[in-house]
């Protein structure tokens, strides 16, 4: 074996995984169809707040979310919050931790400019 194949080889197995651990489906109907918003993030612990781009913003009305990847050994599992505001800031929408698939409550559909993720070790 040539020593730059060895070499790619050897980086390819030290590599990080790239493995999402949380996952997130914005459906602009309750039945879980239409227009979809499709976001996953890493999970390291900590928080980040991700502005919904405006062609989703104020769209969804049904939820798909998973809030670990279970199939890789989670090391992470995630919260998400749904805000109002492009900021995460501002009224506060209903939030989930564990996987969830289910319409939005009918106060909240329609509003989510933005969300939070907040990720802690398991």
């Amino acid at each position: 074996m040539k020593l730059p194949t060895l070499l790619a080889a050897a980086a390819l197995t030290l590599a990080p995984s790239t493995a999402s651990a949380w996952r997130v489906y914005l459906y602009s109907f309750t039945d879980f169809s239409g227009a979809t918003y499709t976001a996953a993030g890493p999970g390291n612990p900590g928080s980040a707040c991700h502005t919904i781009p405006s062609e989703h913003r104020y769209q969804a009305n049904s939820i798909e979310y998973y809030a670990y990847n279970s199939q890789s050994n989670p090391s992470t599992r995630c919260k998400i919050q749904l805000f109002e505001t492009t900021d995460c800031s501002g009224n506060q929408g209903p939030f989930y931790s564990v996987d969830t698939k289910k319409a939005l409550v009918e106060d909240w559909r329609n509003r989510a400019a933005s969300y939070k993720t907040e990720c802690w070790s398991v």
